[in-house]
C-alpha cells in the first residue's frame, strides 16, 4: 500500500495488509502480557509484602457498590464550577416544573370526574323526584310515592272500578296516614260548594285535621329529627291568630300579614316556654323552684341555670348580680306579659328616655323607678308590638348608647340584654343586627343564639313597624309596608325579613339538607308559605313529604292565605298569589292523576275539583276538570267511573228505574252532586262538559252526561248516530260468528242508553224538569204514522203528553228514529240468520216501506223527511227485503209465489221512485235477481 503525498511534512510509509495485521497482533500481545498468571503471582507477592490479603480485598472490590457522581447524571458541558452550578439548578427547576404540570393535570382530571359524577348523582335525584308523583300512580304506590309511610304495610283499598274483573285496574294501596290526608281532602273539596259560606271545612279546620293525621300516622325519615307534626301545628298556630282576631284575608290583606306574624311569635313563645320547663325539670336542684306558680318565678328559676358559674344572683340573694334586664328579654321571650312587667319595674336606669318636660312620649308615665320601664312594656305588648314615635325613638336612641359602650358591654352582663329589649321595643331593627356584629367582634356568647330566637326578634320587628300611633295598627304597618322611617327608627318589613332569609341557600338552615323541615319552619315563620309549598313538593331533599306538601297547599289557598301574601304589604310581586294558586292546582291535578289510573275516579274527581277552585273556580274551569276527567279514566273504568260520579247505577245501567239514579235533580248520590249541590249549577255543568265529549269524540260519556242533565233529545239525536253504525256492524259480524260479537255487545249498549232517553222523555213533564212517580208516559208510536200518535193507544195517550209531542217535534223525531232503528235492526238480524218470515213482518212495521201499491207514493214522500240515521239504512232494508222474499218463496213453494211477487213488485216501484235516496247499483241488482228466482 502506498499513501499519496499531499503535504511535504508527512513521511513517505509502505506497508502491506500481511504486515499491518501482523503488527497488531504484536502490539496486542504486549498489551495482554499484564494479565498472565506471572504478573497476577508477582502483585500477590508484592500485596502480601505490604500486609494485604488479595482475596479479601478480591471480595470487597467485587461487592463494592459504584455511586454514580453528579457528573454522571448531568453531564458538564461548560467549563467554569459557576456555569456548571447554574445549569444543574435550572435542569432541576425544569424537571420540578414538569413534575408539578403532570400532577396538576392528574388532580384535576380526578376532580371533574368526580364533579361529574356528583353531579349526574343530583340530577339523577332531582329528575326521578320530579317525575315521582306521575309515576306513582300505579298499583303499589306504597313502595314508594306521596305518602309518609312507605313501607308502612298495606293501608285501606281506596280504588274500585264498576267495570268488572276484565277491565277492573288493580286496587291502589295507600298508608295510613294517606289514607287519612285523602278524606279530609275530599271533605275540603266539598266545602268549597257548601250552600252557606263556612259551612263545610275550612282551610284553618282541615289544617287541625292533617295535624291529627299526621300525629296519629308518624313518619319520620329515616336519618332525621324534625317531625312533620311540628310543622303543621305551626301552621296551625300561625293560621289559628288570625281567626281568633276575627280578620279576613281579603278583607285587609296588610292585617292578615300582621295577623300571621302575631301567629308565627306566639308559636315561638310557646316553644320557649316549653324549653323552660324543661330546663328547670332537668336542673330541678339548682333551679330551686319551688312549687310556686308564678310565671316569674318560673323565668328567675330558668335564669338561675343559664347563670349559673355567674355566682350569686340579684333574686337569690342580697347585693348579687342585677338580672333584671335579663329577666325582661327572658319573660318577654316566652310570651309570660304580665311577668315582663313585673320584672320591668326593676328596669329602670334608662339614661337618655326622658322626655321634655320628665314624661314619656304618648305613654303619660313618669320616670321616677321602675314604673316608666313598666309602663312602655305594657304598651308595647297591648298595642301589638309597638309604641308611640317617641317613646320608640327615644329606646333606640337608648341601644345606641349602649353599642358604643363596648367596656359597658363586656363587663355588664347585663348591658347586651338591656341593648336588645331596648332594640327590640323601639323595633330598630339597625340596632338589633348590630348588637350581633358587637358581640362577635369581642368574642362574647350571643342573646339570640339559635334559629327560633332570631325569628322571634325579628317577628317582633315586623309587628312595631318602626312605632306607629297610639293604638293605630294600621296606620304603623302601612308606614312599615311603605319603608317610611318614624322618628329615626329604621322600619323593618316583612319583605324585609323575607330577603334576610332568603340571603342564604336552604342547606344553610337545614343541617346541610340533612333536616328539610326546619328549612321549611323557617320559611313558614317568615310567612313564605307558598315557598314552603314548593319545597316540600319539588326539592329532592323533601321528597319523603310531597304529600303533606300537597294538602298545606290545598289548605292554604281554602283558608285564602295564598292570594292574600301575594298583595300589597307583603313585599311579594302582584302575581304571586295567583302563581302559588297555580302551582297549587298543578299539584293537586298531578296527584289526582293517580288515582285516575287506579280506576277511582270519584277520589280523583275531588282532587281536581280542589285544583278547579284554586285556578277560580269557575263554570269553564271546572268544566275542564270534568272533562279530564272523563277522559283519563275511560281505561280504568269505562262507563263505571262515569256512573260512581254521577251517583248510582248510572243513566244507562237499565232502561228502567236506574236510569233516574243519575239525574241531576235525583236521589242519586254521587262525587259530582257532593262537589255540586245546587241542581241548575250541575245542569248546566253537565251540559257543557257533555257538548265537550260530543266535539272531541266522546258520544258515550256525551250520551250519559245528557241524560244526567236532563238533555234526552240531544242525548237521543247521538244515541241514533251511534245506532245506524252500530247496526251494520254488528249485522256484518253476524255471519261468521257462533256466539256475541263485540260489535253486537256495543249495539246493546247503544240500545239501553236509547231506551233510558226515551224513559227519560216518557217521564218528562209539559213544564219542564223531570217527572215523577206520577207522570203519564207517551203514547207508543205508530208504525204507519210520523205525524200523529196510534188510535191504538188509547187512553194511554195522555192530554199532557201529547201536547208535549205536539209542542217539541225535535223530540217526536228522535223518538220516531229510535223506534225506527230498533225495527231495522230485528229486520236486518232476522234476514241475516235466515228468518224470513220475521223479517217480513218487521218490514210491515215500518212506515216508509210500501206493502201496497196504494202507498208507494206515500212511502216515497215520508222517504225524502228520513231521520239520516235511519236514511243510511234504507239501502240495507230493502236488500233484506229482497233477499227475505226470495227465501220465503224457497221455503213456500209455489202457491205462495203470486202474493210474494206483488209484495216484491211493489219495493221494487218503491226502490225507483226515490230516486233522491241515491241506492247503490249493488241494490237494484238484488231486486232484480229476486224477481228472476220468483219468476
Amino acid at each position: 500500500m502506498q499513501l499519496a503525498e499531499d503535504y511535504n511534512t508527512v513521511p513517505r510509509v509502505e506497508r502491506s495488509l500481511p504486515q499491518l495485521q501482523q503488527y497488531a497482533d504484536a502490539l496486542r500481545a504486549r498489551t495482554n502480557r499484564y494479565r498472565g498468571p506471572a504478573e497476577q503471582a508477582a502483585a500477590t507477592r508484592l500485596l502480601a509484602q505490604q500486609g494485604f490479603d488479595a482475596n479479601r480485598l478480591t471480595n470487597e472490590v467485587v461487592g463494592l457498590e459504584i455511586v454514580p457522581t453528579i457528573e454522571d447524571v448531568f453531564h458538564a458541558e461548560t467549563g467554569s464550577v459557576e456555569e456548571y452550578l447554574q445549569q444543574v439548578e435550572e435542569a432541576t427547576l425544569l424537571a420540578a416544573i414538569q413534575e408539578a404540570q403532570q400532577e396538576s393535570v392528574a388532580s384535576f382530571e380526578s376532580y371533574m370526574e368526580a364533579c361529574m359524577t356528583r353531579d349526574w348523582a343530583a340530577n339523577k335525584r332531582q329528575l326521578f323526584g320530579l317525575i315521582a308523583p306521575s309515576h306513582l300512580a300505579g298499583p303499589g304506590a306504597g313502595a314508594g310515592g306521596f305518602g309518609g309511610g312507605l313501607g308502612a304495610g298495606a293501608g285501606p283499598l281506596i280504588g274500585r272500578t264498576a267495570a268488572g274483573p276484565a277491565l277492573a285496574a288493580p286496587a291502589l294501596r295507600l298508608s295510613p296516614k294517606e289514607a287519612a290526608y285523602v278524606e279530609v281532602a275530599k271533605r275540603l273539596a266539598a266545602a268549597g260548594s257548601a250552600p252557606a259560606p263556612g259551612a263545610g271545612l275550612s282551610g284553618l279546620d282541615a289544617v287541625k285535621e292533617f295535624l291529627e293525621a299526621c300525629k296519629k300516622h308518624e313518619d319520620k325519615a329515616p336519618g332525621q329529627e324534625t317531625l312533620m307534626s311540628t310543622v303543621w301545628a305551626l301552621l296551625a298556630d300561625i293560621l289559628g291568630e288570625a281567626r281568633r282576631r276575627g280578620v279576613s284575608p281579603a278583607a285587609s290583606p296588610a292585617r292578615y300579614a300582621d295577623a300571621l306574624a302575631a301567629g308565627a311569635r306566639a308559636h315561638l313563645e310557646r316553644g320557649h316556654a316549653a324549653h323552660v320547663r324543661a330546663t328547670i325539670a332537668r336542673y330541678k336542684l339548682l333551679a330551686e323552684r319551688g312549687p310556686d306558680p308564678d310565671a316569674l318565678r318560673e323565668v328567675q328559676a330558668y335564669v338561675q341555670v343559664k347563670f349559673r358559674d355567674r355566682g350569686p344572683l340579684d333574686f337569690a340573694s342580697p347585693g348579687g348580680m342585677d338580672t333584671s334586664w335579663v329577666q325582661l328579654f327572658y319573660a318577654l321571650r316566652s310570651g309570660y306579659g304580665g311577668a315582663a312587667a313585673r320584672a320591668a319595674e326593676r328596669c329602670g336606669d334608662l339614661l337618655m328616655l326622658a322626655a321634655p318636660g320628665g314624661r314619656l312620649g304618648g305613654g303619660g308615665a313618669g320616670l321616677g323607678g321602675g314604673a316608666g320601664m313598666r309602663a312602655l312594656v305594657e304598651e308595647w305588648l297591648a298595642g301589638g308590638c309597638r309604641l308611640p314615635e317617641r317613646s320608640a325613638a327615644a329606646l333606640s336612641r337608648e341601644a345606641e348608647r349602649l353599642l358604643r359602650d363596648k367596656n359597658g358591654l363586656r363587663q355588664s352582663p347585663r348591658a347586651p340584654f338591656q341593648a336588645l329589649v331596648c332594640a327590640l321595643l323601639a323595633g330598630d331593627a339597625r340596632s338589633l343586627d348590630a348588637l350581633g356584629g358587637v358581640l362577635n367582634s369581642m368574642s362574647m356568647p350571643p342573646i339570640l343564639a339559635t334559629i327560633e330566637d332570631f325569628m322571634w326578634a325579628k317577628l317582633a320587628l315586623v309587628g312595631g313597624g318602626g312605632g306607629g300611633g297610639a293604638g293605630g295598627a294600621g296606620s304603623s304597618a302601612a308606614a312599615a309596608a311603605a319603608g317610611v322611617p318614624s322618628a329615626g327608627v329604621a322600619p323593618l318589613t316583612l319583605a324585609d325579613l323575607q330577603s334576610d332569609i332568603n340571603r342564604w341557600p336552604s342547606s344553610y338552615y337545614s343541617k346541610q339538607t340533612r333536616e328539610p323541615l326546619l328549612y321549611v319552619t323557617v320559611l313558614l315563620l317568615s310567612l313564605q308559605l307558598p315557598a314552603a309549598v314548593r319545597f316540600l313538593w319539588r326539592d329532592d331533599t323533601a321528597r319523603h313529604y310531597r304529600l303533606d306538601g300537597l294538602h298545606m297547599g290545598l289548605a292554604l289557598q281554602a283558608e285564602g292565605v295564598l292570594a292574600a301574601l301575594g298583595g300589597a304589604g307583603t313585599g311579594a310581586p302582584g302575581d304571586a298569589g295567583s302563581s302559588a294558586a297555580s302551582d297549587v292546582a298543578s299539584m293537586a291535578s298531578q296527584y289526582g292523576r293517580k288515582f285516575l289510573a287506579a280506576g277511582d275516579a270519584p277520589t280523583a274527581l275531588h282532587y281536581y275539583w280542589l285544583a278547579a277552585a284554586a285556578r277560580g273556580g269557575g263554570l269553564a274551569v271546572k268544566a275542564g276538570m270534568l272533562r279530564e276527567v272523563l277522559a283519563g279514566g275511560r281505561g280504568g273504568g269505562g262507563g263505571g267511573g262515569l256512573s260512581m260520579l254521577l251517583g248510582g247505577a248510572g243513566p244507562v245501567a237499565a232502561a228502567g228505574g236506574a236510569a233516574a239514579a243519575g239525574r241531576v235533580g235525583g236521589s242519586g248520590g254521587g262525587a259530582l252532586a257532593a262537589l255540586v249541590p245546587d241542581t241548575e249549577e250541575r245542569r248546566r255543568l253537565l251540559e257543557s262538559v257533555a257538548y265537550e265529549c260530543q266535539t272531541s269524540g266522546q258520544p258515550e260519556e256525551a250520551v250519559e252526561l245528557y241524560l244526567a242533565a236532563e238533555r234526552p233529545v240531544a242525548a237521543l239525536g247521538l244515541i241514533n248516530a251511534q245506532m245506524s253504525g252500530a247496526i251494520a256492524a254488528a249485522v256484518e259480524e253476524a255471519g261468521g260468528a257462533a256466539g256475541p260479537t263485540p260489535a253486537a255487545d256495543r249495539l246493546e249498549r247503544i240500545s239501553r242508553s236509547g231506551r233510558a232517553a226515551v224513559e227519560r222523555l216518557a217521564t218528562a213533564r209539559p213544564g219542564g224538569g223531570g217527572g215523577g212517580p206520577g207522570s203519564l208516559p207517551f203514547p207508543p208510536l205508530s208504525p204507519y204514522s210520523v205525524a200523529a200518535p196510534s188510535p191504538a193507544a188509547g187512553v194511554s195517550a195522555s192530554g199532557s203528553a201529547s201536547a208535549l209531542l205536539s209542542s217539541d217535534p225535535a223530540a217526536r223525531r228522535e223518538l220516531e228514529a229510535f223506534q225506527q232503528l230498533c225495527t231495522v235492526r230485528e229486520l236486518l238480524m232476522a234476514s241475516k240468520r235466515g228468518r224470513h218470515d220475521v223479517a217480513l213482518q218487521k218490514l210491515s212495521e215500518l212506515p216508509f216501506i210500501p206493502t201496497e201499491r196504494s202507498r208507494s207514493e206515500l212511502c216515497a214522500r215520508l222517504t225524502a223527511q228520513l231521520h239520516p240515521a235511519v236514511a243510511e239504512r234504507l239501502q240495507d232494508v230493502i236488500s233484506a227485503a229482497a233477499d227475505s222474499i226470495a227465501g220465503r218463496r224457497a221455503a213456500l213453494g209455489r202457491e205462495a209465489a203470486t202474493g210474494l211477487a206483488s209484495e216484491l213488485a211493489v219495493l221494487t216501484q218503491y226502490a225507483n221512485s226515490i230516486a233522491g235516496a241515491r241506492l247503490p247499483q249493488a241494490v237494484y241488482r238484488k231486486l232484480a235477481e229476486a224477481q228472476v228466482f220468483l219468476a
